[in-house]
């Protein structure tokens, strides 16, 4: 058995190095045919006269012919990512890689026929000729318009060219390795990507995974290693090629307008009302700091922040001071636009107006940080409005150039907050004194930011007494207010520190343990930031020396970003549900194809990276979000895989609904959202199909989409990226979001069963549990004001800290609902408050999941039976009318409630509701406030 294996494996081999010398002979034959048939009567001198043309004429049709036969070989099969095999073992998998083997001997023989490189270069209308030489030996060609390529490309299908792009002669693209030893096999591709307007020199050798993004250069002759990156507009050379500079560094010619000319004069202005804290209408060419208060040293720095935002224009410290005024402004602008001595300033490419930045905020963080923030700049001209709730940042050091990053993030996501800072490094005092800056702003977010330097001192060396003290200070806030942010130490970046290492990591180690110990108290990463930056790049020695502001802008852009991030966990609701696709999601290759012991999952790469992917999944699960399938595929396929599959991570459990059928996606995720009782705003979908993204982008525009990269190994570090799952407190209901959703499915298999709603709802056999909040459902009660949109009286959105401070002046009721099959936990919530002889309603919400079955009148009848208790005659429910609450009002009405005003419902404490006679009640009357 095994010689006949060996004897097919030899077969095979021999095939496939015959099948170009085949097709080669096979066109001579169509050639002659095709030449006699026409011209029966042509003689032998005749032939040898025009034989140049004869030739090209058959590599004419060799070119056709195996452009044919590889068309029809691909046909099912794409190059593989990776694949190892045993040439004389491995028989069903010599012969699916066959098409790949014999692309690549195609590509040898054209290499060796005359006249074949003369199509490198065709007239523009017959360029069609040079993809039909690549076409022979590739299933597809991605070049760009207006592309000069010079090059045969050894992996058409696996490059991907943009516009304007310019490849040098000699040069070799490979997308791929291949190597042979002892009769194995080893084949690895990765794509390689070309962005537009981008030059590549003669005689450069590009390895596979290279990416070069727009306006690059390549050198002459140059050598880049593969899974190299090459920024925009940068210039790459050498053996191996390094980064040389950027492009338009040594620019003394043909300098383009100063981008003075190209700023409108209101813009200015705005940027230096902005900072300065004044309308643009007071900004003259008059004003100044000597005749305006507010433009301070502090001031200065915002503008100076501000211009890297906008412009990126870094302002060395040395020139930060003279922004003193707008004509110093403006002659400053000029200097450092229209000079390009690198001592003088760091000129970065700004993005043009047109660049697309996705208008859905919950895709920013996906794109670079700087062109995000530009952008932002440009699209905030105006100034910033004022807010009642701010960010009150109190540190150690000078943090005023995180303000201008810090207000433009948070506009991108509609979060109406102002930035104020504390004065310098006076933290004990902002944290104690009853009328600081931080006693004043209840209901924003408060920050403390510090760094080891700042503790560390010849008479503390290890740090500890400052730290104790400021810990202490910390505790005694966080006892009386919730929602304080603090900063974890970063890296030591400071040249003028001359501590030693192991102080440094001993208190920070120390520093981040307490922290960690104030459970009610939310930590900023703030050692992430510097780490991802560098040390080196962190710092700036002369702003330190010369402002107390010791880090680099780069560092204050980022961190005014990281405290964006969590912002935007404590003002905007997590999304809930997480849609996925399945083939090159959750593992590599096609079930309905490969089988499912082809696709690739597994702990080795490239498999690993779809296994870490879903070790992702299963922690946001864990977290509360709902995963969710949405796939084109055979489901008991699907199945086949999560049941049996050895390295599956997910498993049915843990996917809360699903749709795998061959219907649109975005049909299905809409009917998955009716069926989960949620708005497709909840729901983030993520593909690694640019065309099934479109498709439900376009027919389903409430749904955050997100494409996947090519790459499954960034596949976990994209996710990461997104905002829209961070929320700032978890709850148990979070936790077992999933399992809820399970007993709701079995309650509507329940129903489906029963032939009236009454017999339906006596069957579920529902408890209502009614009482006073505790402390530990203060957390869930915000995230029910957060959240309902439907069943909810006022609309009023609260923090965890407004909810805490309301349940010292009013009464919180809180609902818990369980019925045969499980417990709904927390989902109803009432805010009374007695006013006089009335029962004033502050807020009424119900979780959508729990309407529907008296639960809400069963909630209502509760409030009636209070206020009879307390000898009041009416109830008075102010009433927000939003998008989507209306049933609120309605079912009030239809409870006896009238509208005396507009916004004012009223109802007789005596005209009471009818209790549910199905529900069980567990009612703990609270003493109202």
């Amino acid at each position: 058995m095994k010689l006949i294996k060996i004897l097919s494996a030899l077969t095979v081999e021999t095939i496939n190095w015959f099948y170009p010398l085949v097709l080669a002979i096979v066109t001579c034959f169509l050639e002659a045919w095709l030449i006699f048939s026409i011209f029966p009567e042509i003689n032998t001198l005749v032939l040898m006269a025009i034989f140049p043309i004869l030739y090209l004429f058959w590599l004419f049709l060799f070119l056709c012919l195996s452009t044919l036969g590889t068309t029809l070989l691909f046909l099912f099969v794409e190059k593989p990512r990776f694949v190892e095999l045993n040439v004389l073992e491995d028989l069903p998998l010599l012969i699916k890689i066959s098409p790949i083997i014999n692309s690549y001997r195609i590509m040898l023989l054209l290499d060796t026929l005359p006249v074949l490189n003369y199509l490198k270069m065709p007239p523009t209308a017959l360029k069609w000729l040079r993809n039909l030489a690549m076409r022979a030996y590739s299933p597809k060609v991605h070049i760009g318009n207006r592309c000069t390529v010079v090059a045969w490309l050894q992996d058409p299908d696996l490059t991907y060219i943009g516009n304007n792009v310019v490849i040098g002669s000699e040069c070799h693209i490979v997308a791929h390795a291949l190597n042979a030893s002892d009769g194995k096999v080893k084949y690895i591709s990765e794509p390689i990507t070309i962005e537009n307007k981008s030059t590549i020199g003669g005689n450069t050798r590009i390895g596979m995974g290279v990416k070069i993004e727009e306006e690059a250069i390549v050198e002459v002759g140059s050598n880049v290693l593969p899974y190299t990156r090459i920024g925009r507009g940068e210039i790459w050379g050498g053996n191996p090629a390094i980064f040389l500079r950027k492009r338009n560094e040594y620019a003394n010619e043909a300098k383009p307008k100063s981008s003075l000319e190209q700023i409108d004069p209101l813009e200015l202005n705005e940027i230096i009302a902005n900072s300065i804290r004044l309308t643009p209408e007071e900004i003259s060419d008059d004003l100044n700091s000597n005749n305006c208060m507010t433009w301070d040293s502090l001031a200065i720095m915002s503008i100076a922040a501000a211009l890297y935002d906008r412009f990126s224009i870094r302002i060395p410290a040395k020139d930060v001071f003279q922004l003193n005024s707008r004509k110093s402004i403006e002659q400053i602008i000029t200097a450092h636009t229209d000079s390009y001595s690198l001592e003088s300033s760091d000129i970065v490419s700004t993005p043009s107006e047109d660049i697309e930045i996705q208008k859905n905020p919950e895709l920013l963080p996906l794109y670079d940080p700087d062109i995000v923030t530009q952008v932002l700049a440009r699209r905030f001209r105006e100034s910033i409005p004022k807010s009642n709730t701010k960010i009150v940042i109190a540190a150690s050091f000078t943090t005023q150039p995180l303000g201008s990053t810090l207000e433009l993030w948070c506009r991108a996501f509609g979060i109406p907050l102002s930035v104020e800072f504390g004065e310098f490094n006076q933290l004990e005092q902002t944290l104690l004194s009853p009328d600081s800056v931080f006693m004043n702003n209840p209901n924003g977010l408060n920050i403390v930011l510090t760094r080891p330097e700042d503790l560390i001192s010849d008479e503390d060396r290890d740090g500890m007494i400052r730290g104790g003290q400021l810990l202490d200070a910390i505790s005694s806030y966080a006892a009386k207010k919730n929602g304080l942010i603090v900063s974890n130490l970063p890296l030591v970046v400071s040249p003028f520190f001359h501590g030693k290492h192991q102080q440094v990591e001993k208190v920070r180690l120390w520093w981040q343990e307490q922290l960690e110990k104030l459970a009610v108290i939310h930590i900023l990463d703030f050692a992430r930031v510097v780490e991802e930056i560098g040390r080196k790049n962190s710092q700036d020695a002369l702003f330190e020396a010369i402002a107390r502001a010791p880090y680099s802008q780069i560092v204050y852009q980022r961190l005014g970003i990281a405290i964006t991030r969590l912002a935007h966990g404590t003002f905007i609701p997590a999304k809930k549900v997480l849609a996925l696709d399945c083939d090159g999601i959750l593992w590599g290759g096609i079930v309905g194809e490969d089988g499912i012991d082809g696709i690739t999952l597994s702990n080795d790469q490239p498999g690993r990276s779809f296994r870490l992917f879903q070790e992702m999944l299963l922690a946001l699960k864990k977290r509360g979000i709902l995963l969710i399938l949405v796939s084109k595929n055979q489901e008991a396929d699907v199945w086949n895989v999560f049941d049996n599959h050895p390295d599956m991570v997910l498993q049915r459990s843990d996917i809360a609904a699903h749709r795998i059928n061959w219907k649109a996606k975005s049909a299905n995720l809409r009917d998955i959202a009716e069926e989960l009782n949620l708005g497709l705003d909840s729901f983030v979908f993520v593909d690694d199909s640019p065309i099934e993204c479109l498709e439900v982008q376009t027919n389903s525009p409430e749904v955050t989409v997100v494409t996947m990269p090519k790459e499954p190994a960034l596949y976990v570090e994209t996710l990461s990226k997104l905002w829209c799952f961070d929320s700032a407190n978890i709850t148990i209901e979070d936790k077992i979001r999933t399992e809820l959703m399970a007993q709701e499915q079995q309650r509507h298999k329940l129903q489906q069963g029963v032939t009236s709603l009454e017999s339906y709802l006596e069957s579920l056999q529902l408890v209502v549990e009614i009482r006073s909040a505790e402390e530990r459902d203060l957390p869930r009660v915000a995230q029910l004001t957060q959240k309902t949109n439907q069943f909810n009286l006022s609309l009023i959105r609260r923090s965890l800290a407004e909810i805490q401070d309301l349940h010292k002046s009013s009464s919180i009721l809180v609902l818990n609902l369980k019925d045969r099959f499980g417990d709904y936990g927390l989902v109803g919530v009432a805010i009374l408050k007695q006013n006089n002889e009335c029962l004033f309603v502050d807020s009424i919400l119900i979780s959508c999941r729990a309407l529907g079955r008296g639960v809400e009148q069963s909630l209502l009848c509760s409030i009636f039976d209070f206020a009879e208790q307390k000898n009041l005659n009416k109830i008075v429910a102010p009433y927000s009318s939003g998008l989507r609450n209306e049933q609120v009002k309605s079912f009030l009405l239809k409870m006896g409630f009238s509208q005396t005003h507009s916004d004012v419902l009223e109802a007789e404490v005596e005209k009471a509701p009818e209790k549910p006679g199905y529900i069980k009640r567990l009612v703990w009357m609270p003493n109202l406030v």
